[in-house]
């Protein structure tokens, strides 16, 4: 990022990309990034509150952080909640703009690719936030994969419409498939 003229404006930029729709968003009134507009607020989001700086980890734990939602309603609110949304992809850039133009000038530089974990519902008197955490694409990684599980849902999953694993309920003992037996 190539910074112009004799006074530096600022703007931070997030994109979150949701299955239903691309959300786009800046930390003050409006600024455009090519043909794509970034607004302070949206429909469904709302408003930015409050945002975690984001923190590097150590040994087994990926980077991330939080950002606070004050959403416009209690359904909006309550769609941020959608177990949809984990794992969409949020990025996030720090760039300049021209007051005159309310455009981007140059190339914003990335500060962070991240996907988003969990989000957490506030509600009180009067008021209504939402938390949605998020932390780094890496973070799968770390998942340590033990064999297929030896059930319905897994064998969906993998052959969608086989229903061979449908009534196996009440099993006293499962053993995944393609593992060794294990050393008694």
């Amino acid at each position: 990022m190539a910074f112009t003229g004799g006074v530096i404006n600022l703007v931070a930029l997030m994109k979150i990309e949701t299955p239903g729709r691309t959300v786009m968003m800046c930390d003050a009134g409006f600024v455009y990034w090519g043909a794509d507009l970034y607004d302070c607020i949206d429909p469904m989001f709302g408003t930015i509150s409050a945002a975690e700086s984001f923190e590097e980890k150590t040994g087994d734990e990926a980077p991330g952080g939080k950002v606070t939602f004050l959403p416009p309603s209690s359904a909006a609110g309550i769609a941020l909640n959608d177990p949809a949304l984990q794992g969409s992809r949020m990025r996030f850039w720090l760039g300049e703009y021209d007051t005159a133009t309310g455009r981007i000038v140059g190339t914003p530089e990335q500060t962070a690719d991240l996907a988003i974990d969990t989000s957490t519902i506030r509600a009180g008197r009067g008021s209504r936030a939402v938390d949605i955490e998020f932390e780094s694409a890496a973070k799968r990684l770390f998942m340590v994969m033990r064999g297929n599980a030896l059930n319905d849902r897994f064998q969906q999953a993998c052959y969608p419409g086989e229903l061979g694993m449908a009534n196996a309920t009440g099993m006293p003992r499962s053993t995944a498939w393609g593992a060794a037996t294990p050393n008694t």
